[in-house]
């Protein structure tokens, strides 16, 4: 089965067919991930041997009419969007510098049903020797503050021969990939980290935390944990890192 297929095959599941029928007009997410797919081949440049590195951020640009349409369903259409990315990007043996972003935006001069793409490369945030190293761009505009309660991981890391550092990183997004690999949102330069390690996703009130059958684990509060709910003080562990969840009460 095909990037593409498996893509609609997701889409099939969402909200009992009530994602399906928002598309009545001929805006179709299937034209838009065929789309991604094009804009990655396009943009597509060979920067070392063996390494050809592709965009990871980009826009889709749709109709207000679509847009407003959209509304309910963008987040869940943006995640499974930047699912296909990376897939696709895996089979294709693509590389990013930063965490896979779809995101959509209303542009006044488009009819309903079209589309089009634009896309940048974009470096994520980096953990690394103590220090967390985030470009000015790595939140897009209008996510700070999304979500209630102000949910934030302070990060620790042991660096050997000096004192232990702690960083604040904002969760800003629905999902928040945590790994060694240069496409996570939060990425952990720690030799006992895996690539893609876990995820951070919020679910209705709730965050969670979501183990990715990562080879060392994750341990929430010293216990080894496959899917948790985090709480204000929560104590994550994954390698030498440390993070600890916290929320304010809304």
């Amino acid at each position: 089965m095909g990037v593409i297929q498996r893509f609609e095959r997701r889409l099939e599941g969402m909200v009992e067919g009530a994602f399906a029928r928002a598309f009545k007009s001929e805006l179709q997410p299937v034209e838009v991930a065929s789309a991604v797919q094009r804009e990655m081949d396009d943009r597509a440049a060979i920067v070392a041997q063996g390494r050809t590195l592709v965009p990871n951020d980009f826009v889709v640009e749709i109709s207000e009419q679509d847009g407003q349409r959209l509304q309910v369903y963008a987040d869940s259409l943006s995640q499974e969007l930047a699912n296909l990315a990376r897939e696709y990007a895996k089979e294709q043996g693509y590389s990013f510098v930063g965490p896979v972003r779809v995101r959509f935006e209303n542009a006044g001069d488009l009819a309903t049903g079209m589309f089009r793409i634009r896309s940048g490369v974009i470096r994520g945030s980096t953990v690394e020797g103590g220090e967390i190293r985030r470009p000015a761009s790595d939140v897009p505009q209008g996510r700070q503050g999304a979500f209630g309660g102000h949910p934030r991981l302070l990060v620790t890391t042991a660096v050997e021969g000096a004192d232990a550092t702690q960083r604040t990183y904002e969760i800003n997004t629905p999902v928040t990939l945590l790994g060694r690999g240069t496409d996570c949102d939060l990425r952990l330069v720690d030799p006992g980290v895996s690539r893609h390690h876990a995820e951070i996703r919020l679910e209705g009130p709730e965050i969670v935390l979501v183990d990715l059958g990562s080879t060392n684990g994750s341990f929430v509060n010293g216990q080894p944990i496959r899917r948790v709910t985090l709480v204000d003080g929560s104590r994550v562990t994954m390698g030498r890192t440390t993070l600890v969840f916290r929320r304010d009460r809304e």
